[in-house]
């Protein structure tokens, strides 16, 4: 069966959907699920798998921040006939649009894989313009490109529910497609990475944000009164505005000694980091699922999360989920973070974890028969 993904953008630094389409598609060409991708932009992302032939980047026009491209819809008329079923890969944005007025046109099937953008807090709690923009947008295009989808796709359980909340969804199929994580070999660290000595590392590791509530951690971090051989590393790409917010709030707590803002990591860094690091914190407001938590427990990292993180669901009972409370973060950070002994029993959990339902093994056949499910009737 071939099957065309189609991405806002090709950079890694846009969000988790490309690793997971790159990652699963690559993993199911053994399984007979014969994938290409399509993007709007240049490649940008590093230590993947997938054949780069099938990869296919078109250049970016104006207006950017739409993602249109005037060479999508020539590209889909010459290309779309070969493909037996076709998967959008987020929301709001040109490429969604283009792709289902071309499948309408040639009678072909897709699906919507909106990737947490049907959540409440991304369509309601971010603002008053966006919650109309979005909102406008629904009524205006998207909830057409929905309704004819013949399935939408969710990563969990709680991300559907949510969801089919925020907008009223079609009859159509809502249908599972999580992803999971393999535990990763531990490597050694070169010299010049490793920490000082006595010195403990918590990492955040991820898309720098304000739906990442970094403001409320340092905030707890401050509150918390941690001895100086705790470090907090924040790790990725952030707008030039939101990081000197940042910086001012880490300078008005008098946090410059703990707290490192390192910029954007991959490959040998990013595994360096995730090694070294004792905890992954990750305060979000809302996560539909959180790759990076799979990841930081693949490196033998526990992870301390917000309740709001939709992958909470499925990790051990005895996991650090943590409601946005200040006090509550406060006394995680002050009394569990530093105690040893937890932690190590959450490591051993977290492997205990992977072995189970989340190993890619099992996330790629249940990722290959979704897709296959769905299109299967078109598919001779």
């Amino acid at each position: 069966m071939k099957i065309l993904h189609v991405l806002p953008s090709l950079d890694q630094n846009y969000g988790g959907p490309l690793r997971i389409v790159l990652d699963l598609s690559a993993r199911a060409l053994s399984q007979g699920l014969d994938s290409t991708v399509l993007g709007i932009g240049p490649l940008h992302v590093q230590d993947h798998a997938f054949p780069r032939d099938r990869i296919h980047s078109l250049p970016l026009d104006s207006p950017a921040v739409y993602r249109y491209s005037r060479q999508l819809r020539p590209w889909l008329r010459q290309n779309l006939g070969r493909f037996d079923g076709i998967v959008l890969h987020g929301m709001w944005l040109y490429p969604n649009w283009a792709v289902a007025r071309e499948c309408w046109a040639q009678r072909k099937r897709y699906a919507c894989f909106p990737h947490g953008m049907l959540d409440s807090y991304a369509v309601y709690r971010q603002g008053a313009w966006k919650r109309i923009k979005k909102i406008l947008y629904w009524n205006w295009r998207e909830h057409h490109v929905v309704r004819r989808s013949s399935c939408v796709f969710f990563t969990t359980q709680r991300e559907r529910e949510k969801s089919s909340r925020t907008f009223p969804l079609p009859p159509a199929q809502l249908v599972l497609a999580p992803y999971g994580c393999e535990a990763a070999a531990l490597q050694p660290i070169a010299s010049a990475a490793t920490r000082p000595p006595g010195h403990k590392i918590a990492l955040f590791l991820g898309r720098i944000h304000p739906k990442k509530n970094l403001e409320f951690l340092l905030e707890a971090w401050h509150a918390a009164r941690l001895d100086c051989a705790w470090h907090l590393v924040i790790a990725g790409n952030a707008e030039p505005a939101y990081r000197t917010k940042l910086e001012r709030l880490i300078r008005r707590l008098h946090l410059e000694t703990q707290v490192h803002l390192v910029g954007f990591v991959t490959g040998e860094a990013k595994t360096c980091l995730l090694q070294l690091a004792h905890w992954f914190l990750l305060p979000s407001r809302q996560e539909n699922f959180g790759v990076a938590v799979l990841e930081a427990i693949s490196h033998g990292c526990p992870v301390a999360i917000s309740d709001q993180v939709d992958l909470a669901e499925s990790l051990p009972e005895a996991s650090e989920v943590l409601p946005l409370a200040s006090d509550s973060w406060t006394r995680f950070l002050r009394e569990r973070m530093t105690d040893e002994n937890h932690r190590q029993n959450l490591i051993r959990a977290g492997r205990h974890f992977l072995a189970g339902g989340l190993r890619m093994e099992n996330v790629t056949s249940q990722w290959a028969a979704a897709i296959e499910s769905v299109f299967a009737s078109h598919f001779q």
